[in-house]
This record gives structure tokens, C-alpha cells and sequence, in this order.
């Protein structure tokens, strides 16, 4: 009966032992738990983290590629400008940056070089000396300000300044009269800019 009592004693040694050992199993297994919780949550902050930064690097990304593309149209229309400027078309006597009055009275009317230089219109304005604000016609000429082809516009946004030149008598005598113009282009995908 000894042995009984001191195996029932074992027993409830044991038991309050095991009990013991699963409290802090128990406790043990609550902290790792919470560990885990933790580092799950801090795994989702670091992703959330680096999910903003690659936000806001591509937005940036974007909006420089926005900028390098207004840049280069810019560069592309300034590019069209001096191209035009310098046509054989339109230039007087072989003369850089100057541009033949009569050439472009004639070529009012003819859409071919629409087409050619790819743009929507020109509009040349003298600037020094100054006239009345004039559009120029056959009838007018060259007694106006302002020479447009291919367009009704008053103004365009890209524009450069040539000297506007044609050929003037005066007591018998034949001279070039040149006079300082702003060339301006109308193009079909206008970029607006301040120059």
C-alpha cells in the first residue's frame, strides 16, 4: 500500500510536474507566437515600405520623362524653324538667316509646302521699323506687317527672328531693303513653352 501511495505520489509529482512544464511550454509558445506576429508585421512594414519608395521613384521617373520629352520637342520645333528659315524656298539672294519678302507673297495659296515641311502654318511679322499692324495681300504689299501662309493665326508659339528682305527702287536705283521679322510656326501637336 506504500508502494501505491508512493506511486500516486509520483504520479501527482509528475502530473504537477507536466503541468509545470506546460505552463512554460505553454508561456514559451505564447512568446514565440507573439515573436512571430512581430516579425510578420515588421516583414509587411518593411514590403509596404519599399513598395512607397518604388512609387515614388517611378512617378519621378515619369515626370522626367515628361520634362526630356517637352525638351526635345522644343529642340525638334527650334530645329524646324532654322530649317525652314534656311529653305531655298524661302531664302533671299543665298544670304543666312534672311528671308525673301516675295518669295513668300508668292507661295501664299499653295498648300503643296504644307504638306512638305510638315507644319500648320507661318506667319512672318516684321518687328523694326515698325508698320501698322497690317495682314499683307497682292494689293497691299509691301506696305503691310504681317505675311501668314498656310493659316488665319495672328500668333504661333515657336518662333525665331530672321531679317525679312526684298528688292526696292528708288530714283532708278535697285537695292535690298531689309527689315527685322519674327518667323512663327504652327505646328499640328503644339508644345506649349516659354522661350
Amino acid at each position: 500500500m506504500q508502494d501505491m501511495i508512493i506511486d500516486s505520489k509520483n504520479v501527482r509529482i509528475d502530473n504537477l510536474l507536466k503541468m509545470k512544464n506546460l505552463k512554460k511550454i505553454n508561456r514559451i509558445g505564447k512568446k514565440a507566437q507573439l515573436k512571430i506576429q512581430q516579425m510578420s508585421f515588421m516583414l509587411i512594414a518593411v514590403f509596404i515600405l519599399f513598395a512607397l519608395v518604388g512609387l515614388f521613384y517611378l512617378s519621378y521617373k515619369t515626370l522626367n520623362l515628361q520634362k526630356q520629352v517637352i525638351d526635345l520637342r522644343k529642340e525638334k520645333t527650334q530645329d524646324l524653324v532654322v530649317k525652314i528659315a534656311s529653305n531655298p524656298e524661302l531664302i533671299y539672294e543665298s544670304r543666312g538667316n534672311s528671308i525673301d519678302a516675295d518669295k513668300l507673297m508668292l507661295l501664299r495659296g499653295k498648300d503643296e509646302y504644307k504638306k512638305f515641311w510638315g507644319i500648320k502654318g507661318i506667319i512672318v511679322e516684321k518687328i523694326y521699323p515698325a508698320s501698322p499692324n497690317v495682314e499683307c495681300k497682292l494689293s497691299n504689299y509691301p506696305e503691310c506687317s504681317t505675311i501668314k501662309l498656310f493659316t488665319t493665326s495672328n500668333s504661333a508659339p515657336i518662333y525665331s527672328f530672321v531679317s525679312l528682305c526684298r528688292k526696292e527702287s528708288q530714283n532708278g536705283r535697285v537695292y535690298d531693303k531689309c527689315e527685322l521679322a519674327k518667323i512663327m510656326l504652327e505646328i499640328d501637336n503644339e508644345v506649349s513653352y516659354n522661350n
